[in-house]
């Protein structure tokens, strides 16, 4: 419950379906990078993609989810009821190290293409 002048409400709710909110945590957590969302919470990401499809049930992922994104709200998740984020994360600090791990990812990947044509170049001798 939420205290405003004397008067309490119910945390504020953004109507979504849990389809929509697991594609929304996607979106906000992993810069609408499935594959790295999955992988970070320890799902196979062809199940991802047959829920995200309509083909499964979000709320069965939805104790892995919290377990690797610990700042996810339990209650929002559920139930849509209050704010997706617990209090002190903000969304700029989550979009900044999704920002670094990107770049560490493309750093990474070009290592891995040099390393392979390095390989290339070493057997064609």
């Amino acid at each position: 419950m939420v205290e405003t002048e004397g008067v309490r409400s119910e945390p504020k709710s953004l109507n979504m379906n849990e389809f929509e909110r697991l594609d929304y945590l996607i979106k906000v957590l992993s810069g609408d990078n499935a594959r790295m969302f999955a992988d970070k919470a320890g799902i196979r990401p062809d199940s991802l993609s047959r829920v995200r499809n309509g083909r499964g049930n979000p709320s069965f992922y939805f104790e892995r989810i919290l377990d690797a994104f610990p700042d996810v709200e339990r209650e929002w998740l559920y139930t849509g009821v209050g704010e997706p984020m617990k209090e002190g994360r903000e969304k700029g600090e989550i979009l900044s190290k999704l920002e670094s791990l990107e770049r560490e990812v493309g750093r990474l990947a070009d290592l891995v293409e040099k390393m392979a044509s390095y390989q290339e170049s070493a057997n064609g001798r």
